[in-house]
């Protein structure tokens, strides 16, 4: 019984040995707290890094310029037994190593960077073994410049610099690049011609015709610009400068918007076009003038001339067109004004003298071309009822103030005159008023009726009259002749100085006499 149980346990202890001593084959050690991972994302391509798996970068070195097709080379090691490489490019898996099987040691990764995006490119390289339950996985991430591309190039062949270029015409360059196509962009002052913006073109064949539409600028200098770019965004550019010549063009010198014509108005203009002449035109308000009908007007500076009385008076939309031999147009419209009558001219031709009296008559004359005019007549700015705005005849014309509803003092007369297309103008002239006022026909007549009855009343007493007649008749003479003396020789004049002063000191002196004669008289006839 002893002898069994001792041939039992030598038994086990041989099984143990024979165990230990086995060669152990997939034996995969597991780092330190690392628990093995079943059915991982097989799309996580970082981050993994793996005891039993190496993989040394040999060449190119990271970071550096790759072009055309590139050998990757790299020193693999693995403990864990063959290896399956996968390949990524900016994340997406590279066809030719896909879940490939690879060698250890040193291997090279042959690489067509010709397929692949310009630029700096993340080349992702996943080392999975898949014999095991758990796969060991190991990922080396490197970031190479790909560069299969030079930069292009443009010149421009065609036309010269300075060169006129008229109308609808073309610009050649010549492209070079290792693309098939690259991005075109054409700019006129800096302004992007609609057709050439980021227009893809073809590089075979070198030279490429860009069509530009001169018609659409101004004549004159202007720098055509061109650039051409890659995929990538290398560039080159070229510039030109240009005379633009459209096939017919022509500027209008001399007059601008709502200037004044009249009569036969010469037109100044000058003619832009690379033939000898043009055939030019005009239009009054849509209408062809017939003086201005398929005129011909040589290239550079001239002029003609438009009869302007056949149109009416004002504003008026001129239409100027210019016609080349092959059908090329020009239009140009401004609009001005027609002035033929120009300003009215006024005068006054009655009364000559500067006072007036009563319903006074003013006469003026009126110099226009035009039949009629309105006038509005005011008094110290104040216009007179019945003349505001009132049509007359050109000429003489004759209106009437009542000087009676206006004090007796000078006054401005203005009379405005207005054509039937606005343009006006006025005269003014300062007038003395003359009237009579109740109170100093009041005032005449009682100091009147005093020195009458003064001498009547002493000839009841007994008194003579005939001393007081006598000296009345002086009296009367002696103040004609002052009145005359001081120029007071018409009745405007005489109603104009006949006031309450004039007649309070001439009343006066008159009682005065008439009550003193009859006592001078009746003293000497006493004694």
């Amino acid at each position: 019984m002893r002898n069994r149980k001792i041939f039992v346990i030598t038994l086990a202890a041989s099984m143990v040995l024979l165990g230990a001593i086995q060669p152990q084959h997939n034996v995969q050690t597991l780092p330190e707290n690392t628990t093995p991972v079943f059915n991982a994302d097989s799309y996580v391509t970082t981050g993994f890094d793996s005891e039993n798996i190496t993989i040394d970068l040999m060449s190119p070195a990271n970071n550096t310029e790759i072009s055309g097709v590139t050998n990757i080379t790299l020193n693999i090691t693995s403990l864990a037994g063959p290896l399956n490489v996968t390949l990524y490019t900016d994340g997406e898996e590279y066809p030719d190593y896909n879940n490939t099987p690879i060698d250890t040691g040193e291997q090279n990764i042959t690489v067509d960077t010709t397929n692949l995006a310009e630029g700096n490119v993340n080349f992702t390289f996943l080392f999975v073994n898949q014999d095991l339950v758990t796969p060991e996985k190991e990922s080396l991430p490197l970031l190479f410049l790909v560069n299969n591309h030079g930069p292009p190039m443009i010149e421009i062949l065609a036309p010269e610099e300075n060169a006129t270029f008229t109308g609808f015409d073309s610009v050649i360059v010549n492209i070079t690049a290792d693309y098939d196509s690259v991005f075109l962009n054409v700019s006129v002052d800096g302004e992007l011609v609609p057709s050439y913006n980021a227009t893809s073109v073809p590089v075979t064949g070198g030279n490429y015709t860009i069509m530009i539409n001169g018609s659409e600028y101004e004549n004159g200098i202007h720098q055509i610009d061109v650039l051409v770019y890659t995929e990538e965004g290398l560039t080159d550019s070229a510039s030109i400068q240009l005379e633009f010549l459209d096939h017919v063009r022509f500027a209008i010198s001399g007059l601008s918007m709502f200037n004044e014509i009249s009569g036969n108005q010469e037109i100044s203009i000058k003619v832009f076009t690379p033939y000898d002449n043009v055939t030019f035109s005009a239009y009054v308000d849509g209408e062809l003038a017939p003086d201005v009908d398929n005129i011909t007007l040589p290239q550079g500076r001239s002029s003609f001339t438009l009869n302007t009385t056949p149109y009416p008076e004002g504003e008026a939309n001129f239409t100027f067109r210019a016609y080349d031999l092959f059908g090329h147009k020009w239009s140009s419209s401004m609009i001005l004004v027609i002035d033929n009558f120009g300003v009215p001219e006024a005068s006054f031709k009655s009364p000559t003298t500067d006072i007036v009296v009563g319903m006074a008559r003013f006469t003026i004359t009126i110099e226009s071309g035009w039949e009629t005019v309105n006038i509005t007549v005011y008094v110290d700015d104040e216009p007179v009822e019945g003349l505001i705005n009132k049509t007359v005849p050109t000429g003489e014309y004759t209106f009437q103030i009542d000087t009676n509803i206006y004090s007796k003092w000078e006054h401005d007369v203005k009379v405005v005159v207005t054509t039937p297309e606005g343009e006006t103008t006025e005269i003014t002239e300062i007038f003395g008023f003359a009237n009579l006022k109740i109170e100093e026909i009041l005032s005449a007549i009682g100091l009147l009726a005093i020195a009458i009855l003064i001498p009547l009343y002493r000839k009841k007493k007994g008194q003579p009259l005939r001393p007081v007649l006598v000296v009345d008749l002086i009296f009367v003479l002696i103040v004609l002749g002052l009145f005359v003396a001081l120029g007071i020789n018409t009745i405007p004049l005489l109603v104009w100085h006949f006031n309450l002063s004039s007649i309070w000191a001439v009343g006066s002196a008159l009682v005065f006499t008439n009550w003193v004669i009859p006592l001078v008289t009746g003293t000497i006839e006493s004694q």
